[in-house]
């Protein structure tokens, strides 16, 4: 059970950013661990007067010096120090904001009206319970997707409703529709408009889009609003039904959590979990997920004292015993079907035992299950406890390698009959790694590639930094890591195309002191034909927001065939701009897909409804019927009635060679104007040239370079 608590401090730097207004930045600190724990007495009761010197921290079996050590209670830490003659306690009041306690409530469909009326009763019980002034919780449902009926608040009648709407057998298109508006309005917020004057209603966002905060915006709203849409992500994927669906759900709330510091419980209302062989994987790795992320979860069976959780599995589990049994008295002959299947009719038993799966949940990340009763009360007040009161300590491991490896945690006290519940550990991912809940098997050895700092160009590829738009907080970026097929070791496939490839990249943004602001990773396998893997690319991007400064990316690359494995490192700065007018940095285009389907709204390399694959290189060969084709983007001010024009001008050694004004069409929906202009290679003789794209609006002007070679066949 319990509540081992490690986050590397990048939690804690979003948060303290966005309450300054600034833009987050994600710090690393594996040198420390916060551990936190619940210790009881052999009747259950809370000890909340423990020493430090009767709690006893082991990693691996080796025994850790505390760093600190402190009781949180209510609205209180207590924190105490040993000196050799005395021992001092000092009380201090936490910060409301900074010490947030987050818990989230997580209905799956419930059965009939008693199930329903038993998990609304016990989740307001558990809301209505005093837990100090900074623990917030938000409603979701699992139901065809992953549904918010009430973002993250401290107003118990809003919490209220949003519960009665949960466990009132609403058809799933209601909720759909009322977790569409919830979540359009935080959206609609992400550009500045005015912020809900309830100071209790988390509903504020900067958005996913990164902008920086809007005039009069609160960022202690912004940064759980985040949190909020970070969680609701899995709307744009594309997710089955089942159990699958329920564990694609679970693991996205922990993701949108994970970067929050203080205490995060799921309080997870389900009629259990079956679990085919085909599953194990991915609730592994939810569980892995929830422990690196500090989420811990309380499983919640509402279907009370009747539920028939084991019938399933009696019944398997007695046909493997029976089959077994008759192999063991047989002396020879052959085996009939059912004996030599009762290895998998006793495995398939513990499977059908739909609560064992819910518990290990909760039980394996820190929480219990609360169930087989028709009253709730006694431990949902455990849970409250739990939530309200908890011992924080902190040690130094001493990790020297970083290899990705699961760290055994023990806690104990010497204390007679005392009780303590505590995780079971957490794996050591590279400093460079930033703040990784998510990390995947594929990320580590890149990132100790990175963190080891030799350059290689084993694997061929190019990794650059794009901006986009520039405001006066700083700019949008788009980060491109493009890989040829041709540097990747092709492997025998099935069907057709009979190739594949397989890459495993991860890029890392530092500013500069160094300290990771942003990453982007990603495990590719394509199948490709023989011509696509002599002449085809394939290029990864993300979109963020940067403050003004200069930054460092570096990129790894792996052939996961070959094992080989590329590093790239590059600078680049971000300037701010004072104007409301931007004009993005023009990029070479590769290829264009027009009446592209299924486009969203907010990709950045999109043209008249066709899709833009740009291209990190700078060279075009004038082969007959080539063409120069640049892609950039133009941002009018939106306050300015004034029409936005563009002039492109060609300079080489500094000398102006040419001027041409572009004709620009409207802008699009989101009020920007995409822009591919076109020129025959061939006219242009070869040779370097200094592309100069101003864009105009009076009485502003803004302006973007880009350098080109042309190169004859």
């Amino acid at each position: 059970m319990a509540h081992t608590k490690r986050y590397f401090v990048a939690g804690a730097a979003l948060f303290t950013a966005l309450l300054s207004g600034q833009t987050p930045t994600i710090r690393t600190n594996v040198d420390q661990v916060v551990l936190d724990l619940v210790v009881r007495d052999k009747k259950g009761k809370p000890i909340t007067d423990l020493k430090r010197e009767e709690l006893t921290v082991t990693e691996n079996g080796a025994k850790q010096t505390l760093l600190s050590f402190r009781l949180v209670q209510g609205s209180e830490a207590i924190s105490s120090s040993t000196t050799t003659s005395s021992t001092a306690t000092t009380t201090g009041k936490l910060d409301a904001l900074r010490q947030l306690r987050l818990v989230t409530l997580a209905f799956e469909p419930l059965g009939g009206p008693d199930e329903r009326k038993l998990a609304r009763s016990a989740a307001l019980d558990l809301v209505k319970s005093e837990q100090g002034p900074n623990v917030f919780y938000s409603v979701v449902a699992i139901n065809t997707r992953l549904l918010v009926l009430q973002p993250f608040t401290t107003d118990k009648t809003t919490l209220a409703t949003a519960i009665d709407k949960a466990t009132a057998g609403t058809s799933a298109p209601k909720m759909v529709q009322e977790s569409d508006n919830i979540l359009s309005e935080l959206k609609r917020q992400l550009g500045g408009d005015a912020v809900g004057n309830d100071s209790n209603i988390l509903s504020a966002t900067a958005t996913a889009a990164n902008q920086p905060l809007g005039p009069g915006m609160d960022p202690g709203k912004v940064a759980l609003a985040q949190i909020m849409l970070d969680i609701l992500r899995m709307d744009q994927q594309a997710v089955s039904s089942g159990t699958r669906l329920s564990l694609a759900a679970l693991k996205q709330m922990v993701q949108g959590l994970a970067p929050m510091p203080g205490r995060k419980s799921v309080l997870y209302f389900t009629g259990g979990l079956y679990l085919g062989p085909e599953l194990n994987q991915m609730f592994e790795n939810l569980v892995g997920l929830a422990n690196r992320s500090n989420v811990t979860f309380y499983s919640v069976d509402s279907r009370g004292v009747g539920a028939s959780n084991n019938q399933g599995a009696t019944s398997q589990l007695n046909n493997a015993a029976n089959a077994s049994a008759t192999t063991m008295m047989r002396r020879e002959g052959g085996a009939t079907k059912n004996e030599m299947m009762a290895a998998d009719n006793a495995e398939n038993a513990g499977r059908a035992n739909t609560q064992l799966r819910v518990r290990e949940l909760a039980e394996s990340t820190g929480g219990f299950l609360i169930g087989d009763s028709n009253d709730l009360r006694a431990p949902v007040h455990r849970v409250a406890e739990e939530i309200s009161s908890y011992y924080e300590v902190t040690f130094n491991p001493g990790i020297q390698n970083y290899d990705g490896s699961f760290r055994k945690l023990s806690a104990s006290v010497s204390r007679k009959d005392a009780v303590v519940h505590a995780r079971t550990g957490y794996f050591a991912f590279p400093p460079t790694a930033g703040h990784a809940p998510e990390m995947e098997p594929f990320e580590v050895p890149l990132y100790k590639t990175i963190s080891d700092g030799k350059l290689s160009s084993d694997v061929e590829f190019q990794a650059g930094a794009v901006q986009l738009q520039a405001g006066v907080e700083g700019a949008s970026i788009a980060l491109l890591v493009e890989v040829p097929l041709r540097a990747l070791q092709t492997k025998a496939a099935e069907g057709n195309p009979p190739m594949g490839v397989h890459c495993s990249l991860a890029s890392l943004v530092k500013d500069e002191k160094g300290e990771v602001v942003r990453k982007l990773s990603r495990d590719r396998s394509l199948r490709v034909t023989p011509e696509q893997a002599k002449a085809g690319n394939f290029i990864e991007k993300t979109t963020f927001y940067l403050p003004p400064g200069k930054y460092t990316l570096e990129t790894a690359v792996m052939d996961r065939e070959s094992g080989k494995t590329g590093l790239r490192r590059s600078e680049f700065s971000v300037a701010a701009s004072q104007v409301g007018l931007a004009v993005s940095a023009p990029v070479l285009v590769r290829s264009y897909t027009p009446a592209a389907k299924d486009l969203d709204p907010a990709e950045i390399f999109q043209f008249q409804g066709g899709s833009i694959t740009p291209t990190l290189g700078n060279t075009v060969i004038a082969t007959p019927g080539a063409a120069l084709r640049l892609f950039f983007t133009v941002y009018p001010n939106r306050s300015s009635k004034a029409p936005a024009t563009v002039e492109a001008e060609f300079t080489q050694a500094g000398k102006s060679l040419a001027k041409v004004p572009l004709p620009l069409p409207p802008a699009d929906a989101q009020g920007k104007i995409p822009y591919v202009m076109t020129i025959p290679a061939g006219s242009i003789p070869p040779g370097s040239y200094m592309l100069r794209v101003t864009a105009k609006q009076a009485p502003e002007s803004a302006e973007s370079t880009f350098e080109v070679k042309i190169a004859a066949k």
